[in-house]
């Protein structure tokens, strides 16, 4: 991995510029096109002004507006330069890929609004009835274009996830329909992410003498592990603290080694709604050297068990970069209201978890009194307006015109049914089955229309 990225930045580049240095050495194109991809991929963030995502002081912490982009969301960020890499690649192959994604939220229509309408792409997104926020919904299910197919589950995220599992272990299917998925589990996501812990970095500490911290609100651990990511590639990172709801397996993995599923609760901040949460994996392997022994042994007991304790000396290494806490819904109300009070700043309920740890966790606050910390805001709260009333907070802080033009779109969307009857893995392995077949079915109208298109060419020409 090359670790020196982040002397070759400066506090002037764009975010587009640092994710094009960042993506260089991983994708072998050159930079020159990999800044227009990145450019172009920003260019509706922060409503096309530079930064791409606003950096602003609020008391004694940063505050980074990851939610800027079209959906209002952090995911965003990943999905729309991810979007343009596989347009990029693919274009140039003449090839199509397929995207199967599920979302506890945010990926879901970030990913949508990435790659709607492309002619290259083609996703289907799954997403869990009743436990995601209404405009969430309206972004998924409003979208009417060919290449999006939405399914509405009678499950939760993790459900989902397993379900998708089966899917992908089916490798003639994966590499027949040339499957890839586009949330966290794709690396290339990941590495984007690790893009914007880099340019915070330089603008909070540009000569690099000085350490940031960083607060993370995290589900599924893919925010978190972008920001390891960056320290490992040069970044002057000091802390990261996971601040989870109360679907906290990343908490309990980071302070006790307690690797463990739980019940999925739900809770006012439904993106973080996991208790698969499939990035550990990947703090599994950098905090262990790259120990792929070590991770597949971990790994293959957590399948077994659902539960495993992590080595000493493993988690000895995992704290010396992480720190963890588990906010609840009232904490996480209560913050929304304190910073909406004191400084007329409205947070979404995951952002807010994390400012919740900041402000009222001491061993948060200890950890971070040293250095600069950046709070990763990962969400605008007109996505999640049932919260904010919860909160007290004014109606005006969730108008917004994108999520107005939704109230009036049409409705598109697939159930996946829970039978009611058999065992759980009937139903996961049911659901695999039915988006395998809706994808083979597209695949085949695809080859209909192909099929005609040449024959009617083949007749013109006689």
């Amino acid at each position: 991995m090359p670790t020196a990225i982040f002397d070759q930045l400066h506090a002037g580049m764009s975010l587009a510029h640092v994710t094009a240095r960042l993506l260089h050495p991983f994708t072998g194109i050159e930079v020159v096109k990999l800044v227009s991809l990145c450019a172009a991929a920003f260019s509706s963030f922060n409503n096309g002004h530079e930064p791409s995502l606003p950096l602003v002081r609020v008391g004694d912490r940063y505050f980074l507006e990851t939610g800027a982009g079209p959906t209002l969301a952090f995911k965003d960020i990943g999905q729309q330069v991810v979007a343009q890499l596989l347009n990029h690649v693919l274009g140039s192959r003449g090839e199509r890929a397929t995207i199967i994604v599920e979302t506890s939220g945010d990926t879901g229509p970030a990913a949508i609004e990435a790659v709607r309408g492309c002619s290259a792409v083609r996703i289907f997104c799954l997403y869990p009835m009743g436990r995601v926020s209404h405009v969430q919904e309206l972004q998924m299910i409003t979208v009417d274009s060919p290449n999006v197919h939405v399914y509405r589950t009678e499950g939760d995220t993790d459900e989902q996830a397993e379900a998708l599992k089966v899917v992908f272990t089916d490798a003639e299917f994966m590499r027949r329909h040339k499957v890839c998925s586009i949330n966290s589990i794709n690396w290339a996501r990941v590495l984007v992410q690790s893009g914007y812990y880099l340019w915070a970095c330089l603008q909070v500490a540009p000569d690099a003498r000085m350490r940031v911290n960083f607060v993370v609100p995290t589900g599924a651990f893919g925010n978190a592990a972008g920001g390891l990511l960056a320290k490992r590639l040069g970044a002057p990172i000091e802390r990261i603290v996971c601040a989870t709801n109360a679907n906290d397996i990343v908490h309990r993995t980071i302070q006790t080694g307690d690797l463990s599923f739980g019940t999925n609760r739900q809770t006012i901040s439904p993106a973080m709604d996991i208790q698969f949460a499939y990035n550990l994996e990947r703090l599994l392997y950098l905090c262990s050297a790259g120990d792929r022994s070590l991770d597949k042994a971990i790994m293959t007991e957590l399948e077994s068990t659902r539960a495993v304790q992590l080595p000493r000396p493993l988690l000895d290494t995992i704290q010396q970069t992480f720190l963890s806490c588990a906010v609840d819904d009232a904490q996480t109300l209560q913050a929304m209201r304190e910073v909406y009070r004191a400084h007329g700043y409205a947070l979404d309920p995951h952002s807010a978890i994390g400012v919740y740890a900041l402000d009222h966790v001491h061993a948060v606050k200890e950890a971070c009194r040293a250095n600069p910390t950046v709070c990763v805001l990962t969400a605008h709260p007109a996505k999640f307006g049932e919260a904010c009333a919860q909160a007290g907070l004014p109606p005006s802080v969730c108008d917004d015109p994108r999520v107005d033009v939704l109230k009036t779109k049409p409705h598109h969307f697939t159930c996946l049914r829970d039978p009611g009857a058999g065992s759980r893995p009937d139903k996961l392995q049911a659901w695999a089955r039915e988006i395998k077949r809706a994808v083979e079915d597209q695949d085949k109208l695809a080859q209909t229309f192909v099929l005609a298109a040449t024959t009617r060419h083949s007749r013109s020409k006689m």
